[in-house]
């Protein structure tokens, strides 16, 4: 090359990525002022974690190894949920190079066991922070119970369909598995070495006792269900027995659990929050109502619910409570009988004689009346024709002709005073106008929580777990809120 051509030549810094480095980190510099990071670990640590550190083993006299701050442990599981990260083993990785978690732990590498087990052993300590935070947005003027809206969503178990298993396939496998184990012992087994060895059998004996917790979980099932049929045909998952078949938004079905969630509607801040197996949200009413006032210390002056939740039984003990209740109840037919070719519709009701009158001019009398008859909140009406007028009939082919020893019957429902009053205020224009901000206010969590935390699956499994991380979950969307009530309005925490 000539002289000219080597002095053109452009001077390029190549990246070389083979060379050792050390370099100097203000770990202060790792992110700015306004980060959400920070604001996380200067809310927690704001908050008393007394019961955090007292669960601490070693000390200073006893010895033992130094535990991680719980304040960070607290700040990293919160940091990670409103990232989207639920996974212990990505919040350590994080911690090795981003910035963000890197400050948070002070350029500390922290294991992944730690945090997984941090999760789901605190869940006493956790419901008490959840607790306390509550406590502080009420003293804020955050919090009121003036209305209170209530709903539930289904998030997925960490378990596939695969996994979902009858009691025959379950004892075999479980069979299996106690051989295993028997043989791990055996010293005509593979040669290892001993830690591998120690780790086959630990997996094997887990894996052994997941599935004899599946066995016993299936027995509980059995004995809940009614019919020898239904208790044969009832299955478990063997990753997950507690879990339970659920009905997806999308129309598919899927291992699941019902996560309930109550929002205080002054700020759209979470009040409660808990895991149920049940699949219906009718029974869960009342307790959401319980949990608020045992953590709180007050009940909701409104609960705003949809109709999964709008029985009559609920309302009658809502207003036996005092808290005024807003839902979508159906409207009941009257004059309801057994299937007949004649519709009830057809005889017209006499309030005046309190009879029935058939298109053939023939009276259907009162036969008394039943409390509960299968439905609660109503008292069912029974009233029936004369055997004669009804065998003379020319109609009774298409009315009533399996009717050998009596005539025509039917029954009237009559709803109770109390939940006749409940439909009066339902069809008032405010009450409506009330319910139709149920949307906006609840569901907006379950968003939140599925699509900003991306807790659409459970990272955890069983039942107490699913609802320590719902109430992880949970606490992340009230600081987070918190944070932005802070902004839109500074207030001293």
């Amino acid at each position: 090359m000539s002289e000219e051509n080597l002095s053109n030549k452009p001077l390029i810094r190549y990246v070389n990525r083979q060379q050792m480095s050390w370099r100097a980190v203000d770990v202060e510099k790792l992110v700015g002022e306004d980060h959400p990071a920070r604001a996380i670990w200067e809310l927690v640590g704001r908050l008393d974690l007394r019961q955090f550190y007292e669960a601490i083993e070693s000390s200073a006299k006893e010895g033992g190894r130094p535990a991680f701050d719980p304040q960070l442990l607290i700040s990293l599981w919160v940091f990670g949920y409103s990232q989207g990260i639920g996974s212990a083993r990505e919040v350590a990785r994080r911690c090795e190079f981003d910035p963000a978690f890197q400050w948070l732990a002070g350029l500390q590498e922290v294991n992944y066991h730690t945090l997984a087990d941090f999760r789901v052993e605190k869940q006493k300590e956790l419901d008490e922070l959840f607790t306390q935070v509550l406590a502080a947005l009420s003293k804020e003027g955050l919090i009121t119970l003036e209305q209170v809206m209530q709903d539930g969503t289904k998030i997925k178990a960490q378990a596939s369909v695969r996994s979902y298993q009858g009691e025959g396939a379950l004892r075999e496998h479980l069979e299996r598995a106690r051989q295993r184990v028997a043989e791990m012992g055996d010293p005509r087994s593979e040669q290892v070495s001993p830690k591998m060895q120690q780790a086959r059998v630990r997996a094997r004996r887990e894996q052994q006792q997941r599935l004899e917790g599946a066995l016993e979980e299936l027995q509980k099932l059995q004995a809940s269900k009614c019919g020898e049929k239904a208790k044969t045909q009832a299955r478990v998952s063997v990753s997950d027995p507690q879990a339970r078949v659920m009905k997806q938004s999308d129309g598919g079905l899927g291992l699941s659990y019902n996560a309930q969630i109550s929002t205080d509607a002054a700020n759209g801040l979470i009040v409660g929050a808990a895991v149920t197996q049940d699949a219906n949200d009718s029974a869960q009413l009342l307790p959401a109502v319980d949990r608020l006032e045992q953590r709180l210390g007050k009940k909701p002056r409104q609960v705003v619910a949809d109709g999964g939740y709008t029985t009559r039984e609920n309302i009658e003990k809502m207003a036996g409570r005092a808290i005024d209740f807003l839902g979508s109840l159906e409207k009941t037919e009257s004059g309801v009988t057994a299937p007949q070719r004649l519709a009830p519709s057809v005889f017209i009701y006499q309030p005046a004689s309190n009879r029935y009158l058939c298109p053939e001019g023939k009276w259907l009398r009162p036969q008394g009346r039943h409390h509960n008859k299968g439905k609660h909140g109503v008292v069912a009406y029974r009233y029936e024709a004369k055997f004669d007028d009804c065998q003379a009939c020319s109609r009774k082919p298409e009315c009533c002709p399996d009717n050998h020893r009596q005539g025509r019957g039917l029954w009237r429902w009559e709803e109770s005073a109390v939940v006749r009053a409940f439909r009066e205020k339902m069809d008032s224009e405010e009450a409506q106008r009330q319910y139709r901000q149920r949307g906006r206010v609840v569901e907006f969590c379950h968003a939140w929580i599925k699509s900003k935390l991306g807790l659409r699956q459970f990272h955890v499994r069983g039942f107490a777990k699913a609802g320590t991380e719902l109430l992880w979950a949970c606490l992340t969307y009230n600081l987070q809120q918190w944070i932005r009530l802070r902004r839109v309005s500074p207030q001293t925490v």
